[in-house]
């Protein structure tokens, strides 16, 4: 080493320059620039998750909230129906008493029929029976049993159902026949009519025990 650079080194020993900036400040500068850097790393993470989720989303639903139209085999499909049909209206209501008299074995059978019914048309003239005509002659026939095998009826006679015009009758009769068992028992009596309804001809049945002894 020189003479001069000697003397210069010694100088700079003794008599230091001062400092160009605070050394606390100088770290905390340091320290700011990497929380800087963190936080906008943060961020950046952040943001990509944001658009993880919009596209995940998108592939749920489209724009207007609706799923995605796929072609997936097995999918359930859409089925349009047309508006619902009316029910057909019921038949007409007929009702139907049956009152038994016995005497011994004999049975005899009083029956009423009520309710309301189309006025059938007679065959072949093809016009409405009067309105005279009694409500069980409106009727296209009987028939009837006495639970023991023996069976009868009566016949409607030449008439149509046309369903053109409506009545309310009543009528009460007794079944012409009587009928004797030749055995003790209980039985069952069954009787049927028809009258002409919406559907046509319907049937009304109804029963009744006999005990006879």
């Amino acid at each position: 080493m020189t003479e001069d650079l000697k003397t210069r080194f010694e100088q700079l020993v003794a008599d230091p320059p001062p400092p160009s900036a605070v050394p606390s400040e100088a770290v905390f500068a340091r320290v700011r620039t990497v929380r800087r850097r963190r936080t906008a790393g943060v961020v950046t993470v952040a943001a990509a998750a944001v658009v993880a989720v919009a596209l995940a989303l998108g592939n749920v639903t489209n724009i207007g909230g609706a799923p995605p139209v796929t072609n997936t085999p097995g999918a359930p499909k859409s089925v349009i129906t047309g508006p619902p049909t009316a029910a057909p209206k019921p038949p007409p209501p007929i009702k139907v008493a049956l009152k038994p008299s016995i005497n011994g074995r004999t049975v005899g059978m009083t029956v009423t029929v009520s309710g309301k019914a189309f006025i059938p048309t007679g065959i072949p003239e093809g016009t409405l029976l009067p309105a005279s005509t009694e409500f069980l002659d409106m009727s296209g026939g009987t028939d009837y049993s006495f639970g023991d095998g023996y069976q009868s009826g009566s016949d409607g006679g030449s008439i149509d159902c046309t369903r053109k015009k409506l009545t309310t009758g009543s009528q009460t009769y007794v079944i012409p026949e009587t009928h004797a068992f030749k055995k003790p028992g209980t039985y069952k009596f069954t009787y049927t009519v028809r009258y002409c309804g919406t559907k046509g001809w319907f049937p009304t049945t109804a029963t009744t025990k006999l005990v006879v002894r």
